[in-house]
């Protein structure tokens, strides 16, 4: 009877001495993926070999935390014994979300880790600790407490941040801000773009492994996406900017309408029928928005809830519980979910916020894109405005032109393939082009009956074909080689309308978007036109606006131009007429007073063809050189010396009025549609 009880105590104590081993086999490393080792591997070879700041790119739910954990261990493995056992990581993030997931993978895939929080109330034990995971605000507050040779490894979480001054400055402290450091600082983000437009090589000298969300999608590490675009009635071209994207409040005025809205929650109740959707999370600009939408989606019984930065923490944890578990059927934010959230069950996402950033974008579209048991694919609905000048959208990223189609339930796969036909599309055009140019055979009949032969793109102004017509031009020399002098003006082509009306009148209309061109008037007041797609989608309309830019002494945070609609009208003839009677009356009722809406000038005033102003060339030399330098092979065999030329030489001063008119409205369509011109001119040359 003893010798049964003490048998049962020591097996009872030998059980609780095995306790960690099996807790440490409970918790055993998982099997990594073949991508996550692949991108281990690279870090340590890269690490080995002398390059130190280095960047791991990889599609939100590609398990990038699981990844530097097991970095970590591989590493402090390695060094840690030449390091009298000691090897202390440091892992930089941003939010608390990220702070927290990261604690969680790490204890629970290496429990022997020590890991603390050096957050808030969390005051981190430093020699007491081998990984510890700061939040950045803090961490800038408390590195006095930190010797600088104090941790002998950098994770950096959403690295695209590392850039700003509280980075930085956190890695100067250990000796890591610069390409000799002795610590290995390794970032890890979904985009490694940045807003600001602030050098990454400032943090990080090499990425070493990308892996993003088509790849991912193909090996099946991420669910598919499904695209559906829906057109909405929002001008964003008078909306502020700050950087590369809109400012949220004159965003918010223009997206938070009831038209809008009813829009939005129509849609979702289609798809939601069509697809059985039950868990969708929505993206609105701001609280504003967030709070017009919410109470409109529980008006009509839908199940909602939203989180903002006024959410306090403890409610936001058991909203998005609530949802994870599938009690709410829509959640709803404003720039809360972008980063750092994992909510798998999501198989809707709803973009309610139009944005100009491709990092952006791609984090709101990640979401949806984990792997769940109760989904084969996300439905990403994205509400795209009536004029996008600089707004990227799912096909943007893929090279499509939100407005060159509209899609529903397209696959990432089914954008390619479009992209692979405009591709080859435009390879056929330029094929056509240079056979043409080669054989010296590019002539073309003015509309108006002149029969005078020109040589368009080598005689014609550069600015006139990029500003109006280069796009409609290329179609034109697709379709049509000559056009008879006798067939009438009625029977043309739209395209050949818009070119004959706009590059021959009296005003001078540029061209700052594929569908869109612009009158300068007095001040920056100026005339729009938009060809834009009937209700029925069977025709085109082209929508005349008048833009009066605000006083100075007036302060609105919105816009800076008040637009207002003057006519719609399916004729371009009777729009340009109606430009006609405009300007007639403006000129002659509104001489003398304040806000005159006078036009600049006649295309054919003297001093348009005179010499442009140092300033103007300067702005503009300038201006044309930085987007050569971010892509310059879209451009031929043009070099940065065949700008400097155009510039200097034969820019004439109404060309850089024009110009920088022009990119005033669009920072980038018309600079990119002038060097692509000047590229086709050089190529031509070439071959004469």
């Amino acid at each position: 009877m003893i010798s049964r009880s003490v048998t049962g105590i020591s097996a009872y104590a030998v059980s609780l001495r095995l306790l960690p081993r099996i807790v440490k086999c409970f918790y055993s490393v998982p099997v990594l993926r073949d991508y996550q080792q692949d991108a281990i591997n690279a870090c340590v070879d890269s690490i080995r070999q002398g390059t130190k700041r280095i960047g791991v790119s990889l599609a939100t739910g590609g398990g990038k935390t699981v990844i530097f954990s097991n970095l970590i261990n591989q590493l402090r493995e390695k060094y840690a014994k030449g390091n009298e056992g000691v090897f202390r990581s440091l892992i930089l993030v941003h939010r608390r979300e990220l702070a927290l997931q990261a604690t969680s993978t790490l204890k629970g895939i290496f429990p022997d880790l020590k890991v603390q929080i050096e957050m808030g109330k969390y005051d981190c034990d430093i020699e007491n600790t081998d990984v510890i995971v700061a939040s950045v605000q803090t961490m800038i507050r408390r590195l006095d407490k930190y010797d600088t040779d104090s941790v002998n490894l950098i994770i950096i979480d959403e690295a695209h941040h590392s850039v700003a001054n509280s980075y930085r400055s956190i890695l100067e402290h250990f000796n890591a801000s610069t390409a000799e450091t002795k610590v290995p600082v390794i970032g890890f983000s979904a985009t490694f773009e940045r807003a600001d437009k602030k050098a990454l090589s400032m943090v990080m000298d090499k990425i070493v492994y990308h892996r993003g969300i088509l790849e991912m999608i193909d090996d099946k590490w991420l669910c598919e996406a499904k695209f559906t675009s829906v057109k909405i009635e929002a001008d964003l071209s008078a909306v502020k900017s700050t950087t590369d994207d809109f400012q949220l409040a004159p965003l918010s005025s223009i997206m938070n309408t009831k038209e809008i809205n009813e829009v939005v929650l129509k849609t979702y109740l289609h798809k939601k029928q069509e697809k059985s959707l039950k868990s969708t999370l929505l993206f609105g600009v701001d609280k504003s928005h967030v709070r017009s939408l919410h109470r409109l989606f529980i008006d009509n019984s839908i199940n909602t809830d939203y989180v903002t930065s006024d959410t306090k923490q403890a409610e936001r944890d058991d909203i998005i519980q609530k949802f994870k578990n599938g009690e709410t059927e829509v959640l709803m934010n404003c720039g809360i979910f972008t980063e750092g959230t994992d909510m798998p069950n999501i198989d809707c996402i709803l973009l309610c916020r139009p944005t100009k950033s491709r990092s952006l974008l791609i984090q709101m579209i990640g979401r949806g894109l984990r792997l769940h048991y109760s989904k084969d694919h996300c439905q990403i609905i994205d509400f795209i405005g009536a004029s996008n000048v600089g707004v990227v959208s799912a096909p943007t990223l893929l090279g499509i032109k939100s407005d060159e189609t509209e899609f529903d339930d397209a696959t990432l796969e089914d954008l390619k393939e479009i992209q692979r036909d405009i591709i080859a599309k435009q390879q056929k055009i330029d094929e056509k082009l240079m056979s043409l140019f080669k054989n010296n055979e590019t002539t073309m009949e003015t509309v108006s009956g002149r029969n005078k032969s020109e040589n368009w793109i080598q005689d014609a102004n550069s600015l006139d074909l990029t500003l109006c017509s280069f796009d409609s031009f290329r179609n034109f020399t697709e379709r049509n080689n000559s056009f008879p002098a006798d067939k009438e003006f009625d029977e043309a082509s739209e395209t050949i309308k818009e070119m004959e009306l706009l590059m021959k009148s009296q005003y001078p209309w540029v061209k700052f978007a594929s569908n869109a061109w612009g009158l300068p008037l007095q001040g920056r007041n100026h005339l729009r036109i938009y060809k834009e797609k009937s209700e029925d989608k069977a025709s085109v309309l082209y929508h005349l606006k008048m833009y009066r830019q605000l006083p100075s002494f007036i302060t609105n945070k919105y816009a800076d131009y008040v637009p207002k609609t003057i006519v719609k009208d399916a004729s371009l003839w009777t729009v340009m007429s109606k430009v006609e009677n405009i300007i007639n009356t403006l000129n002659s009722n509104l001489e003398g007073q304040t806000m005159k809406y006078q036009a600049i000038s006649s295309r054919f005033s003297k001093w348009r063809h005179s010499d442009p102003t140092p300033k103007q060339r300067d702005f503009v030399t300038r201006k044309l050189k930085k987007i050569y330098g971010e892509s310059s092979k879209d451009f031929m065999n043009l070099s940065l010396d065949d700008i400097t030329t155009y510039t200097d030489t034969k820019m004439t001063k109404g060309d850089a009025s024009n110009l920088i008119f022009a990119s005033s409205l669009a920072p980038v369509y018309p600079l990119k549609s002038l060097l692509r011109i000047l590229g086709y001119q050089k190529k031509r040359s070439v071959m004469k």
